[in-house]
């Protein structure tokens, strides 16, 4: 390895220089992938020169980014790995068009296999990135090359169309912070703070927000025009590919994550279930935000959560690959498959099987004295509340995009609780510990005056002094009520059956506490405003307010379900 600058791997290889050491071993080159076009990579080799397993991280956000890239590789090049950062295909140095997803999976197995092949490493190639690298790797082991060892997966996309860029056919508006931060060959993270947010976000139709920020417009359309489960999103999911991907995979992820707990959690369920490697798959899951799922600390929106929350992820890592690429270090015999913290009791807990839940429990949404009500029968006399949902004054998610992706998002949810058009049902105080494991929902009987709206839902846990802490959420647009594939408007004023899916959660309802669902039409700006409009939402310039009905009791029982579970397997 020691003649490399003089014969680099492709005729566009440098060596990079600057006042860091470790960057004396570190050069600069092209990877040519099948079309003929080459992506950038900074490989980083170990002070040994003999071959070396290898670690890639394929990036949209810049190969030599402080922040998710350089700091990284640098420790595993101090641990006697290479490393290889990459940019996608248009980003960065690299050859090509940028069309966020499209070309990942061809480009992300040609990567592996070319690093394999190079005289400075084994052949053996591990994966590691959060968020959109999180995403590439799935991409690359999609396509099964080779030399794809193993792979640490955090907080991972895949999930099309059921998390991200639409969740169950509403649109996060959070991609307009994304799309900008991504428009150009470089990242643009630091001027996200200085653009006026508050101003922007609200445009009206929000194709108009492209035209702003300067976005292209094929990398826009394809995150907003899309809104159905069409071909382009269903060959990006790999719902029926697990069962060929012969991958270990350490999956992290962070019950607080806005952005990707549904694709981390579609990847581990699908390779747990089908994949060869299924006694490979780890599961860890802690109190964490989207970033700090890779960066964790032991606070989450102004709660100390205590030391064992601040997970040493490095360490974490590093014994992944040591194990599977090196076969040395402590191994993994006394580490469990599954690690999950459970908030409620704030402790790590490690079960045999993801979920723990034993059974479901019903609780049924209701009237009494004005107040919304939960109990464990539905009230046999049909009884409805409405509330007014003006998309001129949603709900706010409480969220600053300009602080974002560092900031807590709230989970207290007592300010927006006290308006109008939000709908609380409250159980009664519970008297032992109700545990709760897995994916829940709530089935909704409502009704609109228009023809298409939005449902959001929250499952809160009332504490004692009547705080209320957002434990899980779900959201579900109306037309899509049958079909991510073929929304279809509702009639108005007719009464339909909506099943909106809660995200997957693990928590403990103490004794003294309640149980509480909310109900309302909007989570404004993580998500863009339904203007109760039937059609494409990115078009649309004209908002209607909308009267939504929730009818409770009699042939109508909207409910609550929860996947419990019973003490016996606790």
């Amino acid at each position: 390895m020691s003649e490399l600058p003089d014969n680099p791997a492709t005729p566009f290889a440098r060596w990079l220089r600057d006042t860091d050491e470790s960057d004396q071993r570190r050069f600069e080159t092209g990877i040519p992938v099948r079309d003929g076009a080459e992506l950038a990579a900074d490989i980083y080799l170990p002070q040994d020169d003999a071959p070396a397993p290898a670690i890639v991280t394929i990036t949209p956000y810049g190969k030599d980014s402080t922040a998710f890239v350089t700091d990284e590789a640098r420790f595993y090049q101090r641990h006697g790995y290479v490393f290889v950062a990459v940019d996608v295909r248009g980003r960065g140095k690299s050859e090509g068009t940028w069309l966020p997803f499209a070309n990942d999976p061809d480009d992300g197995h040609d990567v592996v296999e070319w690093v394999a092949a190079q005289p400075w490493c084994t052949g053996k190639v591990g994966m590691t990135g959060l968020s959109y690298m999180g995403w590439t790797q799935w991409a690359a082991a999609s396509r099964r090359p080779p030399h794809l060892t193993c792979m640490v997966s955090t907080s991972a996309a895949g999930r099309w169309q059921q998390e991200i860029p639409f969740t169950n056919g509403a649109f996060q508006l959070y991609f307009a912070w994304w799309a900008y931060a991504t428009r150009r060959r470089i990242s643009e993270i630091h001027g996200l703070a200085t653009m006026d947010w508050d101003r922007l976000l609200p445009t009206l139709p929000y194709d108009a927000i492209r035209t702003e920020l300067g976005i292209p417009q094929e990398s826009w359309r394809l995150l907003t025009q899309k809104d159905r489960l069409d071909d382009f999103w269903q060959a990006l999911r790999f719902d029926d590919v697990y069962d060929s991907i012969d991958v270990p995979c350490l999956h992290v992820t962070g019950w607080y994550d806005l952005e990707d707990l549904l694709g981390a959690f579609h990847h581990y369920e699908h390779m747990a279930a089908a994949s060869p490697a299924a006694d490979s798959q780890y599961l860890l899951v802690g109190p964490w935000s989207h970033v700090k799922s890779r960066y964790p600390d032991r606070y989450y929106a102004g709660r100390d959560l205590g030391p064992d929350a601040a997970w040493d992820m490095d360490a974490e890592h590093l014994r992944w690959f040591d194990h599977w690429l090196k076969k040395q270090g402590p191994g993994l015999d006394d580490v469990a498959r599954i690690r999950l913290f459970e908030p409620g009791t704030d402790q790590w807990r490690t079960p045999d099987t993801w979920p723990m839940a034993t059974s479901e429990q019903s609780l049924f949404l209701g009237s009494q004295d004005e107040e919304g009500v939960l109990s464990a029968t539905a009230q046999q006399q049909e009884s409805s509340t409405a509330y007014r949902y003006d998309p001129a004054d949603p709900v706010p998610t409480q969220v600053d995009v300009r602080a974002y992706p560092v900031e807590d998002v709230p989970l207290l949810q007592d300010a927006n609780e006290a308006r109008p058009d939000v709908l609380s049902f409250t159980g009664p105080v519970l008297e032992t510990e109700t545990r709760i494991s897995g994916w829940g929902r709530v089935e909704l009987f409502a009704s609109s005056d228009c023809d298409d709206t939005e449902w959001h839902v929250k499952v809160c846990d009332v504490h004692p002094d009547g705080r209320s802490y957002k434990v899980t959420q779900g959201c579900l647009r109306a037309a899509c009520r049958d079909s991510l594939v073929e929304p279809a408007p509702l009639t108005p004023n007719e009464i339909t059956r909506f099943v909106v899916e809660l995200w997957p959660t693990q928590h403990v309802f103490l004794p003294g506490h309640r149980v509480r669902v909310t109900v309302t039409s909007s989570d404004f700006p993580w998500f863009a405003r339904s203007l109760n409009r039937f059609g494409v939402v990115a078009d649309q310039a004209e908002a209607r307010v909308a009267l939504n009905t929730v009818v409770h009791g009699g042939n109508h029982p909207s409910r609550l379900v929860l996947p419990v579970v019973d003490a016996a397997a606790q």
